[in-house]
């Protein structure tokens, strides 16, 4: 490490001068600051009573008490500053060189450990500095002021070391946050759907089978329902939902850990499909469901094929639900082998190597077409994906046919298909089907598929053999070709080898012709004869006059018969590859053919090129399958995918031409987008290019009519409450996000019963929490509709004195409340109840007629089950709502608890999200 050059004299004097320093401090202070004078200056300036680079003689001069004593010194050892020091204090000559650290302490020690780690700080600044080594800045870099910007020069000088490539300009942050509420409202035609934040189709997934009534009604029996689905206002952003006694466990200060931690698989599902039936929000979020145990077990630790693992969890809570019945949705597969069985009987009943199709059965939810480059290189349709997945053995000639191949056939089809094509992925468009047929594949259609396995493998080893005699064709078998042509010693086909001989002959006759005509001018400067300029420009060209001896032209004439033979060989080689191609041809046009049957009905396809109706090879029984599937959703990334909503008939014309009863929706959420969520229509053309050439893992979703025609279960009261409490925390989104738009023009603080008014309430403080509740809440789901006929008085008078609040203010805020029409009297209620006045007030507030008395009442059970812990979450979801007390209950009583609000719903009008009455729990 090389240490920094004596500054520059000029330097030093000026510095000397503008600083009043000693010569030998200025030098110390240019080193330490390699040698800038600018940054030594600033640095005197910035503290002119510094110690820092003086030299502290007197605590050698100190005995142990402190005091002064140079008694019988007579000796004086030089320090390592470049000028020695004249004299010295007290004229005590130093024992030591000096330190590096300027250390205040009279004893040499650090007084503490601050003093000990500023004495290591400067130290190391101080032997950078001398090193010119620049230190590195620690701790949090602010970008703000560090942010170059590209710009005209305006300076006069700029420093070497400043030179950098700059953006044009400043970066945007890639963290998008989600659009307002009003962008996020749904549209009353439009599907919602579920988005997901990493890299599977989850939520896409789901939004199709929620359009699917028989998939729906199976995903919302699978599992035990619950009794309540709680309510988190940020569930539809992802955040989880625990369940109510994990909750309470965490409200008593306790610690949840692993499972407890994270929501049901069921309660979630169920929570999604209730979501996707009738709430407002244009989208949700999926990621509550895939931070379940039951898809993620190592939660977040690595991340599985979470498409799979879905179905995994949903076939495992199936299992142990009675009501699910997964039956529709589930396929039975058989392996069969494709060598017939012996007609003669002479294989045993009970020989092992015979097959049971009932041992081999394999039922299953989700199709994962893993195929690999070869295979999709011939794959050009969805039936061909499926041929080489079922049908792998008859398609490879690596296996040799029949008799130790086998092939799948569906001996069971449910109502609904859900295919991915997975492994490699789509190496080109793919034809994706609007109507898909399976027939071609059943267990009773064995023997055609069987003969359809045939004919493919025959055509496959008519094209292999055309492959191998193109090759063969194009292959040069000359031994020295390299020598010839200039090749080089390797294998290379014929057409190369020609070309080279071609222009090697080429090179050899244009030798020849020059040899001629230099030899004509030769002459006749031999001769004596002037050269013309005629002359000349021949000779520079090449272009004179060319008269070959006898034996030069017969090798010319040789040469030409090369290359006339060259060219004939090629010409001949190109007629046979042309015969070749056209062959290919005809077997890749008859591949289609049997492609195409039992995939489509016979008037679908033209007659002439597949089925051949007035010919021999007609066969009906190719044609017409009756086991169909229509496409109803597509997913095909994580920002993109297209579900297909079944219309309502009441909302369908009526006219002559009425439109199609479904209607193709392009859903989508991406956050690099200004606007980052997507609902619109489509047509089913768009569907299908997209589905087959925008995605090379594309995941199909097709459905029977039976199973769109399943009547849909309906929700749970349980369901139906954690909706509504879902649209009403959405309607106080939108209702803030209009008031923050209005509040420019209007300061006035709304009247009301606010959580400002409520603060001064008797709460408890919140305990210390392994596990931060958030605003996961699990309370009882309820509904702010019809509020109006809503009667929440109370009888206990005693649970708050009255004396703890101020009446007249309360009175105010009841009567004042812009919620007070709809809300009807529960803010005055409140407050007459905190007041002990129910007594007092208006005779005509709270009461009802005898005959709706009982329902009125049971209807404010269901509105009050809401969110009896969402205060309790949000008091510890941040670094400012950690300290907000928590919610207070009071044991033994059926009267409300009021919990104060964190610091973000400061100042906003308290609604019925805040208020929690003890009820019993509904059942679902």
């Amino acid at each position: 490490m090389a240490a920094t050059g004596d500054p520059p004299e000029d330097s030093v004097s000026l510095f000397c001068d503008i600083t009043g320093l000693s010569r030998a401090e200025g030098i110390t202070r240019l080193k330490a600051n390699n040698n800038d004078l600018q940054r030594a200056t600033e640095e005197f300036f910035e503290d002119p009573g510094s110690q820092k680079y003086q030299w502290d003689e007197s605590q050698f001069s100190m005995d142990r008490q402190g005091e002064t004593n140079d008694t019988g010194i007579s000796f004086n050892i030089q320090g390592p500053d470049e000028l020695a020091p004249t004299s010295y204090q007290n004229n005590a000559a130093p024992t030591r060189p000096p330190s590096r650290a300027n250390n205040p302490s009279p004893f040499g020690a650090p007084a503490n450990a601050a003093e000990e780690d500023a004495n290591l700080e400067r130290a190391l600044a101080e032997s950078a500095a001398e090193s010119g080594i620049q230190l590195q800045e620690a701790g949090i870099v602010d970008n703000e002021t560090n942010l170059k910007y590209f710009g005209p020069a305006n300076r006069p000088q700029y420093e070497t070391e400043q030179w950098a490539m700059v953006p044009t300009k400043s970066t945007m942050d890639t963290f998008k946050t989600d659009p307002n509420p009003s962008e996020r409202k749904r549209s009353p035609e439009a599907p919602a759907f579920l988005r997901q934040t990493k890299d599977h189709r989850v939520g896409f997934l789901l939004s199709i089978y929620h359009k699917i009534p028989i998939v729906r009604n199976i995903l919302l029996q699978c599992g035990a329902p619950a009794k309540n689905y709680g309510h988190n206002s940020e569930w539809w952003r992802g955040q989880p939902i625990l369940k109510h006694e994990h909750l309470a466990a965490m409200a008593r200060g306790e610690a949840v850990w692993g499972d407890e931690a994270h929501p049901e698989f069921a309660e979630e599902l169920h929570r999604l499909m209730a979501f996707l039936d009738s709430t407002e929000r244009a989208y949700g979020t999926v990621d509550g469901l895939i931070d379940t145990k039951a898809i993620d077990p190592s939660f977040g630790a690595w991340m599985p094929d979470v498409e799979e693992k879905l179905f995994d969890a949903i076939k495992e809570e199936a299992s142990n639900s009675p009501n699910c019945d997964l039956e529709p949705m589930t396929t039975v597969g058989t392996i069969l082998p494709c060598a017939q069985p012996a007609s003669d009987g002479s294989q045993l009943e009970g020989d092992a190597d015979s097959y049971n199709d009932e041992e081999r059965d394999t039922p299953f939810v989700f199709l994962d077409l893993q195929l690999d480059h070869e295979q999709y290189a011939s794959v050009d349709t969805f039936y061909d994906a499926l041929d080489y997945l079922l049908w792998s053995h008859a398609l490879s000639l690596d296996h040799s046919f029949p008799d130790d191949a086998n092939y799948a056939v569906l001996s069971k089809a449910s109502e609904v298909v859900t295919v991915r094509l997975g492994g490699t992925g789509l190496s080109k468009p793919c034809e994706i089907p609007a109507v898909f047929y399976v027939d071609r594949y059943m267990k009773d259609r064995k023997d055609l598929a069987l003969k359809f396995q045939t004919y493919m493998r025959f055509i496959k080893k008519r094209l292999h053999a055309y492959d191998l005699l193109g090759a063969n064709l194009v292959r040069c078998h000359g031994q020295r070709c390299h020598k010839v042509n200039g090749l080089d010693d390797g294998p290379h086909d014929l057409f190369t080898c020609l070309n080279g001989i071609i222009k090697h002959t080429e090179r050899l006759m244009q030798r020849q012709a020059r040899t001629a005509q230099w030899r004509y001018y030769y002459d006749q400067m031999e001769k004596g004869i002037e050269l013309s300029f005629e002359d000349l420009f021949g000779i520079h060209t090449w272009s004179g006059p060319c008269i070959f001896l006898p034996e030069e032209q017969e090798r010319m004439d040789k040469w030409k018969d090369v290359i006339d033979e060259c060219n004939k060989k090629m010409d001949e080689l190109r007629t046979k590859l042309a015969e070749l191609v056209d062959a290919k041809g005809a077997c890749s046009e008859y591949m289609k053919i049997i492609s195409k049957r039992l995939t489509c009905q016979e008037n679908e396809v033209d007659d002439e090129d597949f089925v051949f109706r007035s010919t021999p090879a007609y066969h009906p029984e190719y044609w017409n399958p009756t086991k169909k599937y229509s496409l109803r959703g597509v997913a095909l990334t994580n920002e993109l995918a297209y579900v297909c909503v079944r219309q309502d008939t009441d909302l369908m014309d009526t006219e002559d031409s009425p439109r199609s009863k479904d209607q193709w929706w392009k859903i989508g959420y991406s956050s690099g987008n200004a606007t980052p969520v997507k609902t619109e229509k489509a047509t089913l053309e768009e569907v299908l290019h997209a589905a087959g050439t925008e995605s090379k893992y594309p995941l199909l979703v097709y459905a029977s009519e039976a199973a769109m025609e399943a009547e849909p279960i309906p929700l749970s009261d349980a369901l139906r409450m954690f909706v509504r409490a879902d649209n009403r925390s959405f309607r106080q989104e939108l209702d803030q996000e209009q008031n923050q738009e209005q509040q420019p023009s209007d300061d006035s603080q709304p009247p009301g019963v606010t959580a400002e008014n409520l603060s001064h309430l008797p709460v408890l403080s919140p305990g210390k929490r392994k596990h931060s509740i958030g605003s996961s809440v699990a309370t009882h789901g309820s509904s702010r509709d019809e509020l109006e006929d809503v009667d929440l008085t109370f009888d206990e008078h005693e649970q708050f004195p009255p004396d703890q609040m101020q009446t007249s203010f309360y009175e105010t805020a009841a009567n004042s409340s812009p919620q007070s029409n709809k809300l009807g009297g529960v803010d005055e209620s409140l407050a007459n109840y905190q007041l002990g006045e129910n007594e007092s007030r208006p005779s005509g507030l709270g009461q009802q007629d005898p005959s709706t008395k009982q329902s009125s009442k049971e209807e404010a059970q269901v509105n009050a089950e809401c969110n009896s812990t969402e205060d309790m979450q949000t008091s510890t979801a941040g670094p400012e709502s950690s300290k907000s007390p928590e919610m207070q209950e009071r044991s033994g009583s059926s009267a409300p608890f009021l919990a104060r609000p964190g610091h973000h719903t400061q100042g906003r009008p308290v609604d019925m999200m805040d208020i929690d009455l003890e009820v019993e729990h509904h059942e679902g």
